[in-house]
């Protein structure tokens, strides 16, 4: 699906390159629509919600005293041909069944008990009812006190990003980095800056917690000088059992022999960005002269996969890869073995063109990407976006945040050297600060961000996938309604759809053969759970593991 030759006329063989590259224009803001601080005007509909300021805020639902009743967050899903599952979509438990299950939760809706007694005792011991007396709702409310306990507590970051410059050799048509930069300049982030931040990093990190320091621009191999500089700052500066690991986010364009020995010396991970074979990848990758980079990026992946640097692939999907999206994948795997594979939903570019007509629908990408997750799961591909919804589902845990960002375990510093905790408001010089003052970032960032979990919005009461979501990304949500605390629609979408997914593959996991009877009802257990994840696991100090979305808090 492509060859290993290039007629290109830039030399590949030596160890530097002139390059044509593009300093971008400063974002442009219209006088006439700065209703919102600056965007356009909202294209979409806002879905609106109350957030509760904290637990106490919580209402209380009324607590019979005398019999057991239904906690909140409980939703009874029809899955058709007599089937149905009662699912807690705060502890991420479900119970499959036949009519009996169903007439035991309208029963409960009720005030009556189920007529098996074994049935009342696992809805019981299972946390779907509680017990006379005790508050419905006391699971939720937990959840949010725990929650609020962390805005007293000091931020520990886990991921360091350094956009290190604001240039780039490629003019990829979707970037919603180079475009959104304000005040664009060419030079990297100075040694000095690095210094100070890659020495912050470490001050407010946990040794032995899992981190990464996270290079990427820009084009960070412009500036080759500088990756080798972070490599040495990272050795100079890390403490006795630092867990902590550099992943390079690359075109790979630029990377030759020389640059790709250093980077596995020195066990530099590798994130390559590919869109598929060279007719696929070259519709929306190509250099500032209108010229596919394919050639060039397969040329690089094949160079670091020869120096023997770990090396993963990075895909957005969109319109121009949609349809073909498993076969790309399956030569992905055969053409280059990545340790991983991010297969990313496209996003806006700029906050004006959130009508962007690459754009795929939320259902479509959810049911694609799942499809690809069962392809290849016993092969264990790791697909980041599936497995940091799948993981939290499989492992019964309620997921707090989406991104890091809102968790308080990212730090971003960008080529002018101002830090801030999430990258696409920093390039846009929103949420940036110039002072390395962790209170200055507790109060600007965790104080508020960490209500963006859907424990304390009203809108997400009732919804089925509540655990498994954090509310997707800030940047998305603020484009789509102009406020960065609001609900993110589109995440929103696809995993409602990705959480029917998993629930209806468990039941397909557990269901008996035949006709499900009537009174048939069962609850999984962690063994039948974990088929859905196959062979796929997140593995530390590998390109296995989430960047920036490891939100274990």
């Amino acid at each position: 699906m492509g060859s290993n030759s290039c007629d290109c006329s830039i030399d590949h063989t030596g160890a530097t390159t002139s390059v044509l590259l593009g300093v971008p224009s400063p974002r442009q803001v219209g006088s006439d629509d700065d209703a919102r601080d600056g965007l356009p005007a909202l294209p979409h509909a806002v879905i609106s919600s109350g957030i509760y300021r904290d637990a106490e805020d919580l209402p209380a639902a009324r607590a019979f005293t005398d019999r057991p009743q239904l906690e909140t967050n409980i939703q009874l899903l029809d899955l058709g041909d007599g089937a149905w599952c009662v699912n807690h979509a705060l502890r991420q438990q479900q119970i499959y069944g036949g009519r009996i299950l169903r007439d035991a939760y309208e029963g409960l809706l009720s005030g009556r008990l189920p007529n098996d007694a074994e049935l009342t005792h696992s809805l019981l011991s299972y946390g779907f009812v509680a017990p006379p007396g005790r508050p419905p709702e006391e699971f939720h409310r937990s959840l949010m006190a725990t929650e609020d306990e962390k805005a007293e507590v000091q931020p520990s970051f886990t991921l360091l990003r350094i956009l290190l410059t604001d240039v780039c050799n490629l003019s990829c048509s979707y970037c919603k980095v180079i475009p959104n930069v304000l005040a664009p300049q060419a030079e990297p982030t100075s040694d000095d800056r690095l210094a100070e931040v890659i020495e912050f990093f470490f001050a407010h990190s946990e040794p032995g917690r899992p981190k990464i320091i996270h290079v990427t621009g820009g084009e960070p191999t412009l500036f080759f000088e500088q990756v080798r500089h972070i490599v040495d700052l990272k050795h100079r500066l890390e403490r006795p059992g630092e867990n902590c690991w550099i992943v390079l986010g690359t075109n790979a364009t630029l990377i030759r022999a020389p640059h790709a020995a250093f980077l596995a010396q020195n066990d530099v991970k590798c994130i390559v960005s590919m869109d598929g074979p060279e007719e696929i990848h070259d519709k929306l990758r190509r250099n500032h002269g209108g010229r596919g980079s394919w050639r060039m990026v397969d040329a690089g992946v094949r160079r670091l996969k020869e120096a023997g640097a770990e090396v993963s692939l990075s895909m957005v999907l969109g319109q121009h890869n949609l349809d073909h999206a498993e076969d790309v994948i399956g030569w992905f795997l055969d053409e280059y073995q990545p340790t991983g594979l991010g297969v990313n939903f496209m996003k806006p570019p700029t906050p004006d063109q959130a009508d962007y007509d690459q754009l795929i629908g939320a259902d479509a990408y959810a049911d694609r990407m799942y499809g690809i997750h069962k392809a290849f799961r016993d092969r264990g591909l790791f697909l980041e976006l599936v497995y940091r919804k799948l993981a939290p589902f499989v492992e019964q845990r309620y997921r707090f945040h989406d991104c890091g960002a809102a968790g308080g375990t990212n730090l971003n510093v960008d080529a002018k050297g101002n830090v801030g905790p999430c990258k696409s408001f920093l390039v846009m010089d929103r949420l940036a600060m110039r002072t390395l003052d962790i209170d200055e970032y507790r109060s600007a960032v965790v104080s508020e961000w960490r209500k963006r979990s859907p424990i304390y919005y009203s809108h997400c009461d009732g919804c089925s996938a509540r655990a498994m979501c954090g509310n997707g990304c800030a940047y998305d949500a603020m484009i789509h309604s102009g406020d960065e605390m609001a609900i993110d629609v589109r995440s929103c979408q696809y995993t409602r759809r990705f959480n029917r997914l998993f629930i209806e593959d468990l039941f397909q996991q557990i269901r008996p053969s035949g006709h499900i009877a009537a009174r048939w009802w069962h609850i999984p257990d962690r063994s039948e759970r974990q088929r859905l994840m196959g062979a796929v696991s997140a593995r530390p100090r590998t390109l296995s593991y989430s960047i920036g979305h490891q939100t274990l808090d």
